[in-house]
């Protein structure tokens, strides 16, 4: 016996030994890991935050279909956040508190008053106070998460609504505060109570061990991983404070799938289910999440309404039982609606080719290795009114315009004034992820390579002007491979003398080409990499008519020099970066741009654009929207292989592709295709007419109509265009001639 005791004292040293050494490692390694390297969070995207001032365009219309995406509701009392009702012309809305990159916002009421599609008044409620603007909480386009591919919003402790904490310690561990990680009371207590209820209403698990198992083990059951469970419950409940275990527990606990990706913490399910910030949830929403807790998949909501309702309900009646909610908050608890209808958007990416872009320029921007472990909230320039515009555009007008399912489109929208881009679609079915076209397919441009070579032309007032006669007649070019090139007009014709602005109104390919010619191809080349592009340009001839292949995208940054008074600036998606507790990260400065062309040219060549619009291949935008509303452009390739139309008003650009993948011809031409397309988007989201003061430097000059020649601006037959000064002989006649003068006229 004594051998025996001997044996065994010195096993059991032995094990208190190993347990010593093996106690310590866990403390080193649990230390760090959960002080550093807890979970990985996600970066949050969301769209622009809707800013309402007053003389802004937007209808009531569009406001509400905004609160509708952002899941607000309609209601008549206005008690709670996230609501909102129309009254007349005016709607009134209960914002829910956001944190802006600006800062954090409290929930308030106001009243948005209309007229004749704009925002006239806001007024703060209950107190009438009227306000100078008012933002409305973004829209979540979706996340982008780290390595492992899971997706967290982080919450901090002090936003959790208090009966949310409670209720949770009231389901799944009593005793969190009182217990040092391993509650031998709460294991019984959870026995008695699973029996009385004759259903597993409480765990027996402590909330630190259940964190331990989501974090550091498998899910299998053996008694190795239980005691392992319970000594790294007791090491982090030793050596950090109970309010990060909890703080923990809320941003990692598994809520369910959503298609690929997990839903991990309070944060990201409460806005999956219920469309809220956890400070918005309600007593039935919070018996909901903390039933789901218990098993994810076996009490899915959107599968399982039946069996979820009644553990609900259970736990709201353990609520009120506790005395954390009233009866009159119990009994209306229990007849609210579960979750609303799943939604095919819902949780998901809502503008994936957007998004996209996103993801490119994010990693181009200087922001932390380790953006993860705080997580990133993403702010964009995203305007949903204007994304949904275009995608409803594209599908209508394809299917109107043919029967073709091999024909694609891609749109960019862009706010010019901003260097930002505000919706893209790159398909032509709006939830196709893959190939964007949008920023991917390089296609030849046609036509609209016309407008850079003109306003080089016209930086020569000397020989080019507006007004200026040039030739439209057939033209021979002998390339170096002995090939004779000779481009046509669209329609096959030659009209002879015709003026500059008529030429580039009309799109005739002729002038174009000689223009080109005699500016210099390398020349044109340079200008257009000083306008932002970037890819391979080749100076060939068939480059003055389109002969250079781009992306919508580089359309759009190309078109941005004219809409911008000559100034290039990159255009981007991201306006600014903070992690999830709102520390800003990134804050965008709109650049200062390089000067592409002066204010006076450009001006000229706007000119020009409006009389794409007023009179040329665009014309059926000024049927619209009125003469010098918009400035645009058509494009269209050989044998129709691409339509594209450009068209912008005074903030915001549209350029839209229509082609086929494999570039076969389509049968449409820029005027056919891609221009109703442009006019279906403006039609949404409204115009904001150009301002057609001429730019300084530029006066209203008189132009003899078949000689081109500046003539008095009294002449009766002229043709009058802006065009830097000219200084006219005394004695000029209307036929630009100058008329010698008489004996008298010599004397006095």
């Amino acid at each position: 016996m004594r051998f025996l005791f001997k044996t065994l004292a010195k096993l059991a040293l032995i094990v208190l030994v190993v347990l010593g050494f093996y106690t310590i490692y866990l403390d080193s390694m649990l230390t760090k890991r959960f002080a550093s390297e807890r979970y990985e969070a996600s970066a949050i995207v969301y769209a622009r935050p809707l800013t309402l001032e007053p003389i802004k365009p937007l209808r009531p219309a569009q406001l509400i279909a905004e609160l509708q995406q952002l899941r607000y509701r309609e209601s008549a009392s206005l008690s709670s956040s996230g609501t909102y009702r129309q009254v007349g012309q005016a709607v009134e809305i209960h914002r829910r508190p956001f944190d802006f990159p600006s800062g954090p916002a409290m929930a308030q009421r106001a009243r948005v008053y209309f007229a004749d599609g704009y925002v006239t008044n806001i007024e703060s409620l209950p107190d009438g106070r009227m306000l100078g603007r008012f933002e409305i909480d973004p829209l979540v386009l979706g996340q982008i998460t780290g390595a492992n591919g899971e997706d967290r919003m982080l919450v901090g402790l002090e936003r959790l609504p208090n009966l949310l904490i409670e209720t949770l310690l009231l389901v799944e561990d009593r005793d969190f505060y009182h217990h040092a990680g391993v509650s031998l009371s709460s294991i019984g207590r959870a026995a008695m109570a699973n029996l009385v209820a004759m259903d597993t209403v409480q765990g027996g698990s402590t909330l630190t061990q259940q964190l331990v198992k989501n974090l550091y083990l498998t899910r299998e059951q053996t008694l190795w991983r239980k005691a392992n469970e319970a000594l790294m419950a007791l090491i982090i409940d030793f050596r950090f404070s109970k309010n990060e275990i909890l703080e923990s527990y809320f941003n990692e606990i598994y809520f369910g799938q959503d298609g690929g990706r997990a839903i991990h913490g309070i944060g990201l399910a409460s806005r999956y289910y219920f469309g809220k910030q956890v400070e918005e949830l309600t007593a039935a929403d919070i018996a909901l999440l903390v039933g789901i807790i218990k098993g994810p998949s076996y009490y899915n909501p959107h599968r399982y309404p039946e069996r979820v309702a009644a553990r609900r309900d259970m736990i709201l009646q353990l609520m009120y039982g506790q005395d954390l909610i009233s009866q009159a908050t119990y009994l209306a608890a229990i007849e609210q609606q579960l979750v609303e209808p799943k939604n095919a958007q819902a949780g998901r990416t809502w503008a994936p080719h957007y998004l996209e872009r996103v993801k490119t320029e994010l990693g181009q921007l200087q922001i932390p290795k380790d953006w993860s472990k705080h997580g990133l909230r993403v702010f964009t320039y995203l305007n949903p009114i204007a994304q949904q515009a275009a995608e409803r555009s594209i599908s209508e007008q394809l299917a109107r315009l043919s029967k073709d399912e091999q024909l694609q489109a891609a749109t960019v929208i862009a706010d010019h004034q901003q260097a930002s881009i505000i919706s893209m679609v790159g398909d032509r079915d709006r939830n196709q992820v893959g190939f964007n076209r949008a920023t991917t397919a390089m296609r030849q441009v046609g036509s609209l390579i016309k407008p850079t070579i003109y306003a080089m032309a016209l930086e020569q007032p000397a020989t080019y002007r507006l007004g200026t006669v040039l030739q439209d007649e057939p033209i021979e070019w002998q390339e170096a491979d002995g090939d004779i090139w000779r481009p046509e007009n669209y329609d096959k014709e030659f009209v002879g003398p015709i003026m500059l602005y008529d030429a580039l109104a009309q799109s005739r390919n002729l002038p174009a080409v000689r223009l080109g010619m005699e500016i210099g191809l390398p020349a044109v080349v340079e200008r257009l990499r000083s306008s932002g592009i970037d890819t391979p340009i080749q100076a060939v001839p068939a480059l003055s008519l389109g002969a250079v292949e781009l992306s919508p995208l580089q359309v759009t940054e190309m078109f941005g020099v004219m809409a911008e008074q000559g100034q290039f600036r990159p255009f981007a998606t991201i306006q600014a970066i903070t992690d999830h507790e709102g520390i800003e990260i990134y804050q965008r400065t709109i650049p200062a741009g390089r000067q592409v062309f002066d204010r006076g040219t450009s001006g000229l060549v706007n000119y020009g654009l409006r009389g794409v619009v007023n009179e040329g291949t665009g014309k059926q935008l000024a049927q619209l929207f009125g003469q010098n509303a918009l400035a645009g452009k058509s494009g269209t390739t050989n044998d129709n292989r691409d339509s594209w139309f450009v068209a912008y008003d005074q903030r915001r650009m549209v350029t839209t592709w229509i082609g086929r993948d494999d570039n076969q011809p389509i049968g449409l031409t820029g005027a056919t295709g891609a221009l109703p397309i442009v006019a279906a988007i403006y039609s949404q989201i409204g115009v904001q007419p150009l301002h057609t003061n001429l730019p300084p430097g530029l006066e209203v000059t008189a132009f003899h109509p078949q000689t081109g020649q500046p003539i008095p601006l009294d002449c009766p037959q002229q043709r009058r265009f802006p065009a830097f000064p000219v200084k006219l002989p005394e004695n000029m006649n209307c036929d630009g001639e100058q008329e010698e003068e008489s004996w008298w006229q010599k004397i006095f």
